[in-house]
C-alpha cells in the first residue's frame, strides 16, 4: 500500500530533522520503502501488516520510537463525553457492530482532510475488506442530536443527499444509481432492510457501508470537532479500525472523547477502547529464533524501539503491552520478529551455519521439469496463469459443476476461488490472446485445488499438465500422437492406454481419457463449439489435461 506524505509535514510529527537518505535508511529497516520523493512529496510503500502505519501520523509515530525521539507506547488520553449511541433490534444478521468514538480540536486544512480521507479509504479497503467487515464515517459533530440511533430501515424508507450530492434520494436509487451504491450495494442489497445511521432529531448521518449524507457527513476546514463511526460484521475489526483512526488524528492535536454504544441485549459498551493488549515473551525464544545474543535488558529496549511497553517480570520471562492500533501482533513469534527490527538488521553478524546440508530437487519438481522440456521440445510455449480464478470460467463456461474451493471475503468475484482445473485457465488465456498469430500451442505444468474433507486443511493440492491448440483446422491424432510421445518418453509406454469418453467440454465422438495401469488420469477432445462461443474464442480448439502423480513416481 502506498502512502503519499508532506516531507515538512513527516517530519514535523516525527519531531526531527532528517535527509530523504536518512529517512530512506530509517524505513527500510522498518520494512517500509520510499516509492519516490522530490522536494515536497515522498510516497512510502508500507508492509499490509501495519495497518497503523497507512498514514503519515502512523508513520511518523513508527519513526519516533524507532529513532529513539520517543519510547514506548505514545499515550492518548480518552475523557468521558457522556454522549450515547443506541443500536435497534435487527441488524444481528445484517451489520451487526459499531464502534464510535470523538476527536476534538483536530487539525483541518484541506491537504490534511485529504489525508484523512485516504486513511479512512485505505483501513476500509485493507482492514475492513473493502467495506464487508468494516467501514469508517466521519462527520461535524457540532451539528449532531444525541443520542445517535443505529437501526435496519426499509429501503424504500431510507431518503437522503449522499455526500457530495444535493439531490435526495431514496435507498433504492442510491444502490442502483450512485457510483458508491453500484459499488458497496451488494454488501447489503441482499437484506430486507438495510443498516441506517440517523441522530435524535431524525437526521441522517449515513447509510453504511455506502455513503455518508450531505447533510452531516461534509468535513471542511472550518471542522474542529469530529464525530467517527465504525461499522461492520466483525467486532474486532471495528474496534480496531476506529483505534487507528482516532490515534491518528490525535496525533494532530485532537483531543480523545469515547462515547458508550448501547446494544439490544442490554450490553454497554464505551469506545474507543485503547487499553494495551498484554502478552508473555521468552527470551530464549527470542534468542533461539533470531541467533542474537541478548539480555533481558537489551530485549526490551529493542520492543520499546519498536513502540512497545515491556518489563521484566522473571528471569527470561517478559510482559509487553502491545499498542491497541497495533493489529498485526497475533502471537509471540511477531513480537520476535520486532525484537530482531529494534535490534537492526543492518547490526545482524552473518554466520556460518555449524551443520552442513546440500539440497535436492522433489521427485515431483524433476517429473514437472521433465515434462516442461518435453513439451517446449514439441513447439508448445508456457504459459504462467494465477492459482485463483472465478466459478464462471472454471465451472459456468465449461459446462461443468465441479466442487471448488472457494477464498472468505474475496476482492472481487474473478479471483474468489481456486482452480480446480487448468484447461479453463488456458481457454481463457487463449481468449484474450486472439490478436496473436496462429497456430497457438500453450501448455501450463500446474497444481489445481480440490476440496477433500479428509485433509486438514479440507483441500487437496495436486499437480496438473494442460496443453491445448488453437488453430483454423486441428487434428485430434495429432493431439494423441503427442501424448503418447510425452508418456512414451516418461518410460509408460507398456502401461498407457486410451478409450472413449464423453465430457461436456468436449464434442461428443472426439473425446477420450488417458488410462495409466487402469486408472484414469486425464482427458483430451476437441473442445464442443458451445464452450469455445462461451469463451469468445472463434477458432477451433483441441486439448488434453492430465493429473500428475503427487510423489512424482513416473520421474523415477
Amino acid at each position: 500500500m502506498l502512502v503519499e506524505c508532506v516531507i515538512d509535514e513527516l517530519l514535523k510529527l516525527v519531531r526531527k530533522k532528517l535527509t530523504i537518505k536518512q529517512l530512506e535508511n530509517a524505513l527500510f529497516l522498518m520494512k517500509a520503502e520510499i516509492d519516490k520523493a522530490d522536494d515536497e512529496i515522498i510516497v512510502i510503500e508500507i508492509n499490509p501488516d501495519r495497518t497503523d502505519m497507512l498514514s503519515t501520523e502512523g508513520i511518523a509515530r513508527a519513526l519516533r520510537t524507532f529513532l529513539n525521539v520517543g519510547s514506548g507506547i505514545a499515550e492518548y488520553p480518552v475523557k468521558k463525553s457522556g454522549l450515547e449511541v443506541i443500536v435497534k433490534p435487527g441488524l444481528k444478521k445484517i451489520r451487526e457492530f459499531i464502534a464510535c468514538g470523538i476527536v476534538k480540536d483536530v487539525r483541518t486544512s484541506d491537504d490534511l482532510i485529504k489525508e484523512y480521507m485516504h486513511l479512512q479509504e485505505a483501513l476500509t479497503t485493507t482492514h475492513g475488506r473493502n467495506r464487508k467487515k468494516a467501514s469508517i464515517g466521519l462527520y461535524v459533530l457540532d451539528e449532531i442530536e444525541f443520542p445517535v440511533i443505529y437501526r435496519p430501515a426499509k429501503p424504500e424508507s431510507i431518503r437522503f443527499a449522499p455526500l457530495g450530492t444535493e439531490t435526495e434520494m431514496d435507498g433504492p436509487t442510491i444502490i442502483n444509481e450512485h457510483e458508491k451504491g453500484i459499488l458497496y450495494g451488494p454488501i447489503i442489497s441482499k437484506h430486507k432492510k438495510w443498516p441506517l445511521l440517523i441522530d435524535s432529531k431524525g437526521n441522517t448521518l449515513s447509510l453504511p457501508p455506502i455513503i455518508n449524507s450531505n447533510t452531516l457527513g461534509q468535513v471542511d476546514m472550518t471542522t474542529r470537532n469530529l464525530f467517527i463511526e465504525v461499522t461492520g460484521t466483525h467486532k474486532k475489526t471495528v474496534d480496531q479500525a476506529l483505534n487507528i483512526m482516532v490515534t491518528s488524528l490525535a496525533e494532530r492535536g485532537g483531543n480523545l472523547e469515547s462515547v458508550t454504544v448501547n446494544y439490544p441485549d442490554g450490553t454497554s459498551i464505551k469506545t474507543p477502547n485503547l487499553t494495551p493488549k498484554k502478552m508473555r515473551l521468552e527470551v530464549k525464544d527470542v534468542i533461539g529464533l533470531t541467533g542474537l545474543s541478548l539480555s533481558d535488558v537489551e530485549t526490551v529496549g529493542c520492543l520499546q524501539k519498536m513502540g512497545y511497553d515491556a518489563r521484566i517480570k522473571g528471569k527470561g520471562i517478559l510482559e509487553v503491552k502491545i499498542p491497541a492500533y497495533r493489529t498485526d501482533v497475533l502471537h509471540p513469534v511477531d513480537l520476535i520478529e520486532d525484537v530482531a527490527i529494534g535490534y537492526g538488521f543492518d547490526r545482524i553478524e552473518p554466520s556460518i551455519p555449524q551443520t552442513a546440508t546440500s539440497g535436492k530437487l522433489l521427485t515431483i519438481t524433476r517429473l514437472k521439469n521433465k515434462i516442461r522440456d518435453l513439451l517446449v521440445g514439441t513447439g508448445y510455449q508456457e504459459i504462467k496463469s494465477y492459482v485463483m480464478s472465478s466459478p464462471e470460467i472454471m465451472n459456468t463456461k465449461m459446462l461443468r459443476n465441479r466442487p471448488l474451493t472457494t477464498t472468505g471475503n474475496p476482492k472481487s468475484r474473478e479471483f474468489s476461488v481456486l482452480r480446480n482445473a487448468l484447461l479453463p485457465v488456458l481457454l481463457d488465456f487463449a481468449a484474450q490472446n486472439q490478436h496473436a498469430d496462429y497456430p497457438q500451442r500453450i501448455f501450463e505444468v500446474g497444481d489445481v485445488v480440490m476440496p477433500d474433507s479428509r485433509e486438514q486443511t479440507r483441500t487437496k493440492q495436486v499437480p496438473h499438465v494442460c496443453r491445448l491448440i488453437v488453430d483454423t483446422c486441428v487434428n485430434i491424432t495429432e493431439m494423441l500422437t503427442e501424448v503418447g510421445f510425452i508418456l512414451r518418453n516418461l518410460g509408460l509406454a507398456s502401461r498407457i492406454e486410451f478409450a472413449a469418453e464423453k465430457a461436456p467440454e468436449f464434442i461428443d465422438g472426439r473425446a477420450g481419457k488417458i488410462l495409466i495401469n487402469g486408472k484414469t488420469v486425464g482427458v483430451f477432445g476437441e473442445v464442443s463449439p458451445e464452450v469455445l462461443n462461451n469463451f469468445g474464442i472463434g477458432m477451433p480448439v483441441v486439448a488434453f489435461e492430465m493429473e500428475l502423480p503427487i510423489d512424482g513416481t513416473w520421474a523415477l
